[in-house]
């Protein structure tokens, strides 16, 4: 993993990231002053059947049925105080450090992977190798931009322990991975997918764009119309694939679960804090 997973953080190396952040205000990577933060994005109404049926997932679907089912934790997440201010363009450089070299942890894990080498067919694995193919092309490196422009050397990542929920999380996904079926790592890649277009669509309602060069370039990488359509793909193979009275459908509740914690989390264990 990128993050180290010591039960120790490393002191001198968040101080030397925060002095970074405080010595260039708001980073190279902010550009802008606080005086041209973004405009208030409102924040998401209570999950109703038929949400994303412009998706595919239509009142009654499978893939409705577990959207619905996380509702609860669905909403508090795509809410979270840490959306809300990346949106809004107020989130402090901690806290954004913090969930970049957290979030930076899961180009490890299997997922994608292990959900590609048990696709049923071709061309449900070549859809998935083009989504690995973007990743690596236009989301990994957006980490590695914005880590580098504050200050987060490949040392001072490893430096930083894995926060508590995202241990619990990645220890989710290599269970998943090790032992899950096609229909369990589908419905896990399609939640994690949808819940970020989810907030990210918050934004794009409103029409409101970020003015921070890190918040800005985190949700065009999970709005328009190329995610929408990962999305939609990934919708439709849950209709196909899973079950509401199969295990997998424990999984859309639990993703939303770890994901509100995994926001959350990066305030209490902000770099520099």
């Amino acid at each position: 993993m990128t993050a180290s997973s010591s039960a120790h953080s490393n002191h001198g190396s968040e101080a030397a990231i925060a002095s970074h952040v405080a010595q260039t205000g708001a980073s190279d990577a902010s550009g802008e002053t606080s005086g041209s933060a973004a405009k208030h994005v409102p924040l998401a109404p209570a999950s109703t059947s038929g949400d994303y049926a412009f998706l595919g997932a239509t009142p009654g679907s499978v893939a409705d049925v577990f959207y619905m089912s996380a509702a609860e934790d669905w909403r508090a997440a795509i809410n979270s105080r840490f959306v809300n201010e990346l949106l809004d363009d107020t989130l402090p450089d901690s806290v954004l450090i913090s969930y970049l070299i957290q979030d930076f942890t899961f180009f490890t894990q299997p997922t994608l992977e292990r959900l590609t080498a048990q696709a049923p067919t071709q061309e449900i694995r070549d859809m998935l190798n083009r989504q690995a193919e973007f990743f690596a092309d236009q989301e990994k490196p957006y980490f590695l931009r914005f880590l580098e422009e504050y200050g987060v050397d490949e040392q001072r990542q490893a430096s930083v322990p894995q926060s508590p929920a995202n241990r619990e999380y990645c220890a989710y996904l290599d269970r998943i991975a090790a032992t899950g079926s096609f229909a369990q790592l589908l419905c896990l890649m399609c939640a994690m997918e949808w819940l970020y277009l989810a907030w990210a669509k918050r934004t794009v309602d409103a029409g409101v764009v970020q003015q921070v060069p890190a918040h800005r370039g985190w949700v065009e990488l999970h709005e328009g119309e190329l995610f929408r359509r990962w999305v939609g793909n990934l919708i439709a193979l849950v209709n196909q694939y899973a079950s509401p009275d199969g295990p997998e459908a424990d999984v859309f509740p639990e993703v939303a679960r770890l994901e509100r914690a995994f926001f959350e989390d990066s305030y209490a264990y902000g770099v520099g804090e």
